[in-house]
C-alpha cells in the first residue's frame, strides 16, 4: 500500500498536466459512476491528503474525485498530441479492463488503473469524508511553527488514548495520525530504537518519534534537482545529531548522492541481508489486532 510521499509526489506529477485545464472527455468505469460526465469543467486543483487524491473540479455544485489507490492502484500519464502539435492515440501500459477512470484534456490524457476506491462527491463534503483521519504528517501546516505544534500534540493526544497498544499497531492506525505506512513505521522505529511490541505509554519521546517519522517521509517528497533522476526513496540518509528526536537527523534525498548500491532501508525487506546499523538478524511477523495487519520487520539487538 502506498505511503503518503507517493501520494505527494503523484500529485506533484499530475498537477502540471490537470491543474488549471479543462476536461474535454472524462469515463468513469464504475457502476455507481457510469453515467456521470465531467466534460467542460476545469480541474480547480490536485493535492494529496494522506493516502488519497483529491481533482477538485469547478462543476456547478463543486465536485472532488477522490480516490485511493490501495495496493495496486495508479494514475499514468499519457500524451494526446506528438511534438508537432498533431493528434496521437495514447498506448496505455495495462489492460484496459484495470482502467477505472479516464480524464482527458486537450493535450494529455490521465488514466487511475485498478483504484482501490473512487468516488466524486460535493467538495464541501470532503472535511466530513476524511474527517476520520489524524494529522496528515505531510500536511503543508506543519511548515507554520503554530501550526505544527498544534498538529504534533494532537498526533500525541490520539496516540496516548490507547496507551498499552503496541507502538508498532499504532503508528499504522490512520484515526490517529494519517500518510505514515509500513516502510516508515519499521524504519522510524528502528531508529527510535524501541521495540514495536512495546506499548505507546512507554515510549520515551512520542512527539519526537511523530516528527521523526514525519522528517523521513518528507525526505522523500523533495524533487527530483535539475538533470538528474528523481531520488528513489530511502531512511538510510540520517546523521548523528544530540539535539534532534533519538538522536538522528534526516538529511534530505535530493541532497544526498545518488548510489545505487548503498542499501535504501535500515531493516524494511533486508531479512536476508540483517539489520544495516548492527548486522544483526532482521526479525518479520505479522503483528495485527484486527483493525491494522502488516508484515513488521524489527531488529531484536537495537530495538528495545
Amino acid at each position: 500500500m502506498p505511503e503518503g510521499d507517493s501520494l505527494v509526489r503523484l500529485a506533484d506529477r499530475l498537477r502540471p498536466v490537470l491543474e488549471g485545464q479543462e476536461l474535454v472527455r472524462t469515463d468513469f468505469r464504475v457502476p455507481r459512476l457510469a453515467t456521470l460526465d465531467l466534460a467542460g469543467t476545469t480541474v480547480l486543483s490536485v493535492r494529496p491528503r494522506a493516502k488519497y487524491l483529491l481533482l477538485e473540479v469547478d462543476a456547478a455544485e463543486g465536485l472532488t474525485v477522490l480516490s485511493h489507490l490501495k495496493m495496486e492502484g495508479r494514475w499514468e500519464t499519457y500524451t494526446r498530441v506528438d511534438g508537432a502539435g498533431s493528434p496521437v492515440t495514447p498506448r496505455w501500459r495495462h489492460p484496459g479492463w484495470q482502467a477505472r477512470c479516464v480524464l482527458e484534456t486537450a493535450r494529455h490524457q490521465v488514466v487511475g488503473f485498478q483504484l482501490g476506491l473512487l468516488e466524486v462527491l460535493p467538495t464541501a463534503e470532503v472535511p466530513d469524508r476524511l474527517g476520520f483521519l489524524g494529522p496528515d504528517l505531510l500536511d503543508p501546516e506543519w511548515e507554520a511553527p503554530d501550526r505544527a505544534g498544534e498538529l504534533r500534540a494532537e498526533a500525541v493526544r490520539r496516540l496516548l488514548a490507547d496507551p498499552d497498544r503496541p507502538i508498532g499497531l499504532a503508528l499504522l492506525d490512520q484515526r490517529l495520525l494519517s500518510g505514515i505506512g509500513n516502510i516508515y513505521r519499521c524504519e522510524a522505529l528502528l531508529l527510535a530504537g524501541l521495540d514495536p511490541h512495546r506499548p505507546v505509554s512507554s515510549a520515551p519521546d512520542l512527539p519526537g518519534l511523530v516528527d521523526l517519522a514525519r522528517d523521513l517521509m518528507r525526505a522523500n517528497t523533495v524533487p527530483a534537482m535539475p538533470g538528474r533522476p528523481t531520488p528513489r526513496r530511502t531512511t538510510t540518509g540520517v546523521v548523528p545529531d544530540d539535539g534532534a528526536p533519538y538522536g538522528v537527523r534526516v538529511t534530505l534525498a535530493a541532497a544526498r548522492p545518488e548510489r545505487r548500491n548503498t542499501p535504501p532501508y535500515w531493516v524494511y525487506g533486508r531479512q536476508r541481508e540483517g539489520c544495516l546499523r548492527c548486522g544483526g538478524p532482521v526479525t518479520v511477523e505479522a503483528l495485527g489486532d484486527g483493525t491494522v495487519e502488516r508484515t513488521l520487520y524489527w531488529c531484536r539487538q537495537c530495538q528495545r
